[in-house]
């Protein structure tokens, strides 16, 4: 599986990328890279289906694991069991990468009043 470092040291996003695991353990690191991914992911399933939303919850400590994801226009959270699972592509916007808590916290702070 890649790294989060590029050559040059820096970090690089996952934006774009394709993971097929080869067993279970790349499987659960690419749920893992899905799940702390800040974008859409297009979840391709063994049937050939596709399913494309947002990872925002995962369980991995039961018998049958599964990971939980809002999809478009949906209500309701949609369940995929990890053993149908075929392939990850981060195909969403990346939009936390480059961005770090001090920017994010610059954004919000209130100008100091002028004397």
């Amino acid at each position: 599986m890649g790294s989060d470092i590029g050559s040059n040291g820096n970090h690089q996003s996952w934006e774009g990328r394709y993971i097929q695991p080869s067993d279970e353990k790349e499987l659960h690191e690419a749920i893992s890279r899905a799940f702390d991914y800040r974008g859409d992911v297009t979840i391709q399933l063994k049937t050939g289906d596709q399913l494309i939303g947002y990872v925002f919850d995962r369980h991995e400590d039961v018998p049958q694991p599964y990971v939980k994801l809002f999809l478009p226009n949906r209500h309701e959270p949609h369940i995929v069991l990890y053993q149908e699972i075929a392939g990850v592509v981060f195909s969403g916007e990346d939009t936390a990468f480059g961005r770090s808590w001090e920017d994010w916290a610059q954004k919000w702070k209130k100008p100091e009043p002028s004397t």
